[in-house]
């Protein structure tokens, strides 16, 4: 089998882990300062509105909702879930990274089918793991683009996550495209 260096592949993965632990430290960051923005508890107003038979139907209002009055509770639950997926993406790609510099040793008692299997196997899980990840930043960046008018602190969240989506994807298809290629050269 044919053995380059490969620099690009191993670039792509670093770029990949390095992209998820900014997406971690940007959701940090913009979590920590919408904490310290404003904490105080809800206050309910009640305001009446009558029908056409005027009977008074009472309706109790949220101060803040949408708008800046109040902690928002949903912006909270979405820089927590942009935490998550960076350090779940982090998680997966640095053991992927590290299961395929692993299988790159030649071991003595294996053939080189068996190896190349061996990477196959670890290949294909990474691809199919960061094409969800890629999936995942595409649906939390499009979340994050609707709330980004109401606080401000969502736009460094939303730079990482469009830097995520596509080097997510570019990972998956370098390490199918190696995989091809090396199967390729174990064939000739």
């Amino acid at each position: 089998m044919q053995h380059t260096s490969n620099f690009r592949w191993k670039l792509i993965h670093l770029l990949s882990i390095l992209v998820h632990l900014g997406l971690v430290c940007a959701g940090s960051v913009a979590y920590v300062y919408n904490l310290g923005q404003n904490t105080r508890p809800l206050e309910r107003t009640s305001l009446t509105i009558s029908s056409a038979d005027s009977n008074p139907c009472p309706l109790t209002m949220v101060d803040g909702i949408g708008g800046w009055g109040a902690f928002d509770v949903a912006g909270r639950t979405l820089l927590m879930s942009c935490i998550f997926l960076g350090a779940l993406g982090l998680t997966i790609n640095i053991a992927a990274f590290g299961l395929l510099l692993s299988m790159e040793i030649h071991r003595v008692t294996l053939t080189e089918g068996q190896q190349h299997w061996r990477k196959q196997i670890v290949t294909v899980f990474a691809c199919v793991l960061n094409i969800f990840l890629s999936g995942a930043g595409v649906g939390m960046a499009s979340i994050l683009s609707t709330r980004v008018a109401e606080s401000k602190s969502m736009i460094v969240p939303l730079v990482w996550l469009s830097f995520q989506v596509p080097i997510a994807l570019s990972t998956a298809i370098m390490d199918a495209i190696k995989n091809h290629r090396e199967g390729q050269d174990l064939l000739d």
